[in-house]
C-alpha cells in the first residue's frame, strides 16, 4: 500500500479534509479545479478518442480511477499503461451516467464519489 505522505497540494488538502480540519466542500471546491491523472490502457489522441480508462468494480458500479499524483498510480500502471492529465472537473462532465470514480484506490489518502455524487458535484461546482 503506497503510504506517501500528500505529494502536491491537493493532497495536503485532501489528508487535512480526511482529518475534519477542513470542510469537504472547501476541498471538493479546490479538487474539481486541480489537475488529476487518469490511466488509460491505450494512447488517447488529441480528439480525445482512444480513451480506455482504469475501471474498478465497487459492489457491481463501476468506477473511474483518478489519480491526484503519478506518485498514486503504483502498480495500477501495469493495467493501463497510458496517462492523460485533465481537470478533476473535466473528468466528472465525462464520467458516464451510472458511473462512479474512485480516487487514489489501493491508498489511504484516497476516497469515492458515488454515482449520484458526480451528478450533485456538476450541479454544485458548475
Amino acid at each position: 500500500m503506497n503510504q506517501l505522505p500528500p505529494q502536491t497540494p491537493i493532497e495536503t488538502l485532501l489528508q487535512t479534509a480526511m482529518e475534519g480540519k477542513l470542510p469537504i466542500r472547501a476541498f471538493m471546491q479546490a479538487f474539481v479545479a486541480s489537475e488529476v491523472v487518469l490511466l488509460t490502457g491505450s494512447l488517447v489522441t488529441p480528439d480525445g478518442s482512444g480513451f480506455d480508462p482504469l475501471l474498478f468494480d465497487k459492489q457491481g458500479v463501476l468506477h473511474v480511477a483518478v489519480f491526484t499524483d503519478m506518485t498514486r498510480v503504483g502498480f495500477h500502471q501495469q493495467q493501463a499503461p497510458h496517462n492523460i492529465r485533465m481537470l478533476m472537473l473535466e473528468v466528472l462532465r465525462r464520467v458516464p451516467g451510472g458511473y462512479g470514480v474512485v480516487i487514489n484506490p489501493g491508498t489511504p489518502l484516497g476516497f469515492e464519489i458515488s454515482p449520484s455524487g458526480v451528478g450533485e458535484i456538476l450541479k454544485d461546482f458548475t
